[in-house]
């Protein structure tokens, strides 16, 4: 009786898909290392090279303690997807492993005079070949899994709760908004909040890829998970622990995992159609050779290795690894993308609408002068602009704010504040009102603007892309505040980026048209909307809708930016911004400029290229495998895919494959 055969290579885990992250994981590892230690002398022996007596009951028993013990896990995905008639890859692995095992079992018992080759040898060899793609699978789950975990290492297991003058340790998951907690020098900042008091330098290079300290002062917002370098910190927290930009960022990636993009479903859907042809071919192949005059094992052997090499695994991985692992080193860069499909999106943009203020430019601007109406004085019109712009969160009016507390000015007491956003803001003093913001605002209120204000507006200070700030009390115009709002150094370079990407900008600001058209020719930006209010935004970016060959992309910061961004094909919320645009949007940038806007792109676009990638792969492969393992290239080769070489090649396929996908975890945008 001949005592050589051949193996092949199967996959586990859910329909269609290979990977898969039970309660209580598998021990693939020890398996694999158990089944190897029997196949390999079960080789020697099936070989013929060993002249012993019973080899074919030795064969059997080590196959049977291979298949049927050690690989019990493949058997029991095999006999549960015949159960719930969901055909899926363990069907195919199943059916070639026992069609190998049964029918050399029944030989030997059966026929032990004949001369029929047993297939031992490739029953085991292909279970040893699937456990190891099974470790080799549950070693990349946990090397993302790692990858979250340590997303949520950033924050500290404990924070310091200042109650009083009594200070408490309590456990980080026990934090609730409203507390105050006390962060030292050095240490990690707990969760999301507020400064209360203190100033220091915060690292927060870790969430938002800024890799210089930032310097914080009270009133400004801190993120849980960032690094004190500086002085002490009392902050008032905003969100409980588990609600903390860090948990959330973690929560939400390991979600987007389990919801596939729209190329995976379709892979999906061709895995599910692609297993009962492939049991219909293999059934087709065995027939078809017995029928051309080969012996029944030959045609066994021929329709095993169609079996196990058209296993759908690699178009199950194809894509959901190189997904988690996008999806994960985004979060790693400061961009939150919320779903799968917003990844095929970032791709397919063409158009990006963004602001000029804080993304553009610093975000910082400053006083460069103060033209002030006759009788006025420079003090009088500075004590008075910011006594109404503490009420704002705006950063021309924190200019203003600053600048008079750079010399110790007394403010004076405002009531009655009324803020028009995208225009400005109202209030009253002494039973006068007062008004600050845009020429337009002051002029829809009836102002009077003294000439000498109007035209004296120095042309220099529209070249530093600064907007000019206008105050008013009563019916008089008193002064205008003249800004400077420098161009991030990033800009340029993530400009140009985005260029390079074939995606095109649009400036939509609701800045004074003369500071936008400015900033837009300094960066080679042609297409510009300036003066536009916050409700017009929304109106703007859904005209534009449909009017490029891609996809229109709204980056936004505010509360009055929801609309805009949810009329947007995708949405983009700066981390800056507000809750509610942050909530508006697929795609969250923790550091809120042009260049995290560009980092979002490449990130997605290179995660679909690896998928793109992939799936060409995985394709490839069954198309060259298939006819290969059939015996269809014999008559022009002489060659055909043995049972053992078709689990090799699939398993080969599926470590290329995740090979390609774990690239994701160390790529860093370049712009």
């Amino acid at each position: 009786m001949d005592c050589s055969h051949h193996a092949n290579q199967p996959r586990k885990d859910r329909p269609h898909s290979c990977h898969h992250t039970p309660s209580h994981p598998t021990p693939y590892g020890k398996l694999f290392f158990l089944s190897l230690l029997l196949s390999i002398p079960l080789h020697f022996l099936s070989s013929g090279h060993l002249n012993i007596p019973y080899c074919s009951t030795l064969e059997a028993l080590i196959s049977s303690i291979v298949v049927l013990l050690i690989g019990f896990p493949l058997l029991k995905s095999f006999s549960l997807s015949l159960k719930q008639l969901n055909p899926n890859m363990f069907t195919l692995l199943g059916s070639g492993i026992l069609t190998a095992y049964l029918y050399s079992l029944f030989t030997t018992l059966f026929l032990p005079l004949s001369h029929n080759s047993l297939f031992f040898d490739a029953a085991a060899a292909i279970t040893t070949l699937v456990l190891a793609g099974q470790w080799l699978e549950q070693y990349s789950e946990n090397k993302l899994a790692h990858s979250l975990k340590n997303l949520l290492n950033l924050t500290p297991p404990t924070a310091r709760l200042l109650n009083g003058t009594t200070e408490k340790i309590i456990p980080w998951a026990d934090i609730q908004p409203g507390q105050h907690l006390l962060v030292l020098p050095g240490e990690t900042i707990p969760t999301d909040g507020k400064i209360l008091e203190g100033h220091s330098s915060v690292e927060e290079s870790i969430l938002t890829g800024e890799p210089l300290p930032i310097e914080k002062f009270p009133g400004d917002s801190v993120l849980g998970g960032t690094l004190l370098s500086g002085g002490r910190l009392l902050i008032l927290a905003e969100k409980a622990g588990n609600q903390s930009l860090v948990a959330r960022l973690s929560q939400l990636v390991d979600e987007a995992k389990q919801n596939p993009p729209p190329f995976q479903r379709l892979a999906d859907k061709i895995a599910a159609l692609f297993t009962p042809l492939v049991l219909l071919l293999a059934l087709a192949t065995a027939v078809g050779w017995i029928l051309a005059g080969e012996t029944t094992a030959t045609a066994i052997n021929r329709a095993v290795a169609v079996l196990i090499a058209a296993c759908p695994c690699a178009l199950g991985l194809a894509a959901p690894v190189a997904t988690a692992c996008g999806l994960s080193r985004a979060a790693r860069l400061g961009v939150l993308i919320r779903n799968p499909s917003s990844l095929e999106k970032l791709s397919r943009v063409k158009l990006l609408v963004v602001d000029k203020t804080g993304t553009l430019t610093e975000g910082n601007p400053a006083i460069t002068s103060l033209i002030t109406a006759p009788e006025t004085s420079e003090t009088s019109a500075l004590t008075l602009g910011a006594s109404l712009a503490t009420s704002s969160l705006h950063p021309l009016s924190k200019a203003i704010v600053k600048a008079a507390l750079s010399k110790n000015l007394t403010l004076e007491k405002i009531s009655d504040i009324h803020d028009t956003p995208g225009q400005g803001i109202a209030g009253k003093t002494k039973g006068t009102e007062l008004l600050l913001g845009q020429l337009s605002f002051l002029e829809q209120k009836g102002i009077n603007i003294p000439p000498t204000l109007r035209i004296s507006a120095p042309t220099a200070v529209h070249h530093q892309t600064g907007p000019a700030v206008w105050l008013a009390q009563g019916n008089q115009c008193l002064a205008r505040f003249n800004m400077a709002d420098p161009i991030r150094s990033t800009t340029p370079a993530a400009i140009q980026s985005l260029q390079n990407l074939g995606i095109d900008l649009e400036l939509l600001t609701g800045d004074q048209p003369e500071a936008a058209r400015v900033v837009a020719t300094q960066l080679g930006i042609t297409r510009v909307q300036a003066g536009v209010k916050p409700e017009a935004k929304a109106a703007r970016v859904s005209s534009l809708v449909g009017t490029v060959p891609g996809l229109v992309a709204m980056a936004g910061d505010g509360t009055n930016d929801a609309p805009a961004l949810a009329s947007a094909d995708l949405g983009i919320s700066l981390g800056s911004g507000t809750d509610t645009a942050k909530e508006a949007a697929a795609v969250v940038v923790l550091k809120g400029d042009i260049a995290g806007i560009a980092r979002a792109f490449l990130i997605g676009r290179a995660t679909i290229r690896v998928i793109r990638q992939n799936l060409f792969l995985a394709f490839a492969y069954n198309a060259l495998a298939l006819p290969a393992a059939a015996g269809l290239f014999l008559s022009s080769t002489g060659w055909a895919l043995s049972p053992t070489w078709a689990a090799t090649s699939m398993g080969v396929s599926s470590l290329i494959l995740t090979a390609n996908a774990l690239r994701l975890l160390r790529y860093t945008p370049r712009l």
